[in-house]
């Protein structure tokens, strides 16, 4: 009987290793299909940890990824805010919730008065997020981030995400460059100063060549004519004839058109959504697929 008992507790622990062998691979598989965790824990760092580029996606090659680095690092220091790219195979929870707490236990916060952006794209579901905290909420509105995406969107579908990211990065580099002029882009306000004036100045240029074509057309008409010195060139054997036109008032008519009632319902859009992450700091910011 007793060494029955054996015989069962040895055929247990047999299955229970034959059990465990089948079940680890997909154990690890399931574990490695998301990052390893960003941050070291839940409290904010004095200094940032992680570079303005990550790409732990694999999207970019070496050559590209150093390339993109550098211009973020330029546009950081050039605009005082830092603008990052993170990209992850996976991730946990809700994109929105993941992207701010990588800003803010990464420490992306810690310089410049707590400005700053990450773009994220998390591959599984082919999701994106942007993150955008102090100075840079008002520099990316809520109109100014879905414009950028949308921009961004041909080269994401297409799986080209180096010429994507340098969409980013220059469409950053306008942002930022209105809100330091006192005007961020927003519904209203699509062109920055420089674009202005370069408009303004396209439409004077074309307004007075086209100002030009008329006159060209009439001085051309009136080269045959000549000065007479008496109207015998006008006269005929019989004299001059004058025909009368008269213009007689006939009536008026008035139309009226009722003037359409403000919608106060409607508050015309633009500006900035503001929402707390876990760790109670304000941020922007949107998400969505591509």
């Amino acid at each position: 009987m007793k060494k029955n008992n054996q015989i069962k507790k040895l055929i247990i622990s047999l299955l229970s290793v034959v059990l465990l062998t089948i079940l680890l691979p997909d154990f690890n598989l399931n574990v490695s299909a998301f990052d390893d965790v960003l941050w070291d824990d839940y409290s904010i760092p004095s200094t940032r940890q992680k570079p303005r580029l990550l790409d732990n996606a694999n999207l970019l090659d070496s050559s590209e990824e150093a390339e993109i680095l550098e211009k973020l690092d330029k546009l950081s220091e050039k605009h005082s805010s830092n603008i990052g790219i993170l990209t992850v195979k996976d991730h946990t929870g809700n994109i929105q919730d993941f992207v701010d707490d990588y800003f803010d236990y990464n420490g992306f916060g810690a310089d410049y008065n707590g400005s700053g952006i990450i773009f994220m794209l998390s591959m599984a579901d082919r999701e994106w997020a942007i993150s955008t905290s102090g100075s840079a909420i008002y520099a990316f509105t809520d109109y100014g981030q879905s414009h950028m995406v949308d921009e961004m969107a041909y080269y994401l579908s297409d799986d080209d995400y180096y010429n994507a990211f340098n969409e980013y990065c220059k469409i950053a580099d306008k942002y930022f460059d209105m809100y330091e002029s006192g005007s961020a882009y927003d519904i209203n306000n699509t062109h920055s100063p420089g674009e202005n004036v370069r408009a303004l100045i396209i439409c004077i240029i074309a307004g007075f060549l086209l100002a030009l074509i008329p006159i060209f057309v009439m001085k051309a008409d009136l080269a045959p004519v000549h000065m007479n010195a008496n109207a015998s060139g006008y006269a005929t054997a019989s004299g001059i004839h004058m025909d009368v036109h008269r213009d007689t008032y006939l009536r008026s008519t008035t139309s009226r058109t009722k003037k359409p009632e403000n919608d106060s319902s409607r508050s015309g859009g633009g500006g900035s959504s503001i929402h707390t992450s876990s760790s109670g700091s304000s941020h922007g910011g949107s998400h969505g697929h591509f």
